[in-house]
């Protein structure tokens, strides 16, 4: 009898209890007694977390993005220290994902993607991977990791203790037994980070490259939709002859998502604008000068907005592709307030 097998004997038969009932009892048993490693555990991975992925940055955006979807289960394998199951699930998950970006990258209509789709059912992540290297999201290092995973992934759901010894341990053991044994004692942090990182970079693979920040692409749209409306100073027809309390309500609808992801300094730019803004509406056409100097405000603050948009857009993108439209002339505003004067009081 070799050394490995007598140790699988000692510890599976002879330290155990043996009968179905006693077994699922010790197994119970032991499950609730390591709650407290599990703990440890989640501990030690979100401080390698927060140190890969600092909280509130825009790396760590996408990592819990990503985990929020698809990551309950291989972090439930964690905390209970299944890692066999955890390295079958983590080269599932980036297989899957490397799969989809690809039959969404590749195809050019939808009969395409019936057929890219056809054809890469039966590919696995080891066809994919050099793929990966070929767009530039990926590296050799990475590359490599997939690889590996892969492997062990084989290894394990294949019963080959023998291919997982020699990629985990000392590539002594060969029994089915040793696997989970020689999984346990692997640190899986490194494999867990490092599947996600592959994960959301694999996912990008068909995003255009100026909204593959998702902070950046939130801004961009937000500051797009309304930095029109800024520079023309709200005077639109269903809005300028707007009651007062109404106009309030719709102003900070539109004004509030955008003070929420944009900095301090905008904010507080917005809200005096937003001041600004009712006053003008309620001296056009009623007193020109202090109209005037509203105008000049407001004009100055949507300068002053416009370029702190860009600042919060530069800190995760090119800013360039963010166009600062024409201001409106004060010439335009009375005219149109004129316009609906002479309208309404026509019907009235």
């Amino acid at each position: 009898m070799n050394k490995e097998l007598k140790h699988l004997i000692d510890s599976k038969i002879i330290q155990s209890p043996l009968g179905v009932e006693n077994r699922l009892a010790f197994l119970e048993n032991k499950i609730e007694k390591g709650i407290n490693s599990g703990k440890r555990r989640f501990e030690k991975l979100l401080k390698e977390i927060d140190k890969k992925y600092p909280p509130k940055s825009v790396p760590r955006g996408s990592f819990d993005g990503i985990t929020a979807i698809v990551f309950d289960t291989a972090f439930e394998l964690y905390f209970i220290g299944n890692n066999s199951a955890l390295f079958v699930e983590l080269q599932g998950l980036l297989e899957r994902f490397c799969f989809n970006a690809l039959t969404d990258l590749l195809p050019v209509n939808d009969v395409a993607k019936e057929i890219v789709i056809d054809s890469y059912e039966k590919k696995t992540l080891k066809d994919f991977a050099p793929y990966f290297k070929t767009l530039g999201l990926w590296d050799d290092t990475e590359v490599k990791f997939a690889l590996k995973l892969t492997t062990i992934r084989n290894g394990i759901a294949h019963k080959n203790g023998q291919l997982v010894s020699k990629h985990l341990y000392d590539g002594k053991q060969s029994h089915p037994e040793s696997i989970h044994e020689i999984t346990s004692k692997v640190d899986c942090i490194p494999y867990i980070l490092s599947s996600i990182e592959l994960i959301v970079k694999a996912s990008q693979a068909a995003t255009p490259s100026f909204i593959k920040n998702p902070r950046f692409k939130a801004r961009f749209e937000k500051y797009s939709s309304i930095i029109g409306s800024i520079n023309n100073m709200f005077c639109y027809r269903e809005f300028i002859n707007l009651p007062l309390d109404v106009k309030e309500v719709s102003i900070n609808d539109i004004l509030g998502p955008v003070m929420l992801i944009g900095s301090k300094e905008l904010g507080e730019k917005l809200t005096k604008y937003k001041v600004e803004l009712f006053d003008f509406h309620n001296n056009l056409n009623q007193d020109d000068e202090k109209a005037k100097r509203n105008y000049e405000q407001l004009a100055k603050l949507a300068k002053s907005i416009f370029e702190l948009m860009r600042v919060d857009l530069n800190i995760d993108g090119d800013a360039s592709i963010f166009k600062e439209p024409k201001l409106i002339d004060i010439k335009e505003i009375k005219k149109e307030k004129e316009k609906l004067a002479t309208t309404k009081a026509k019907k009235s």
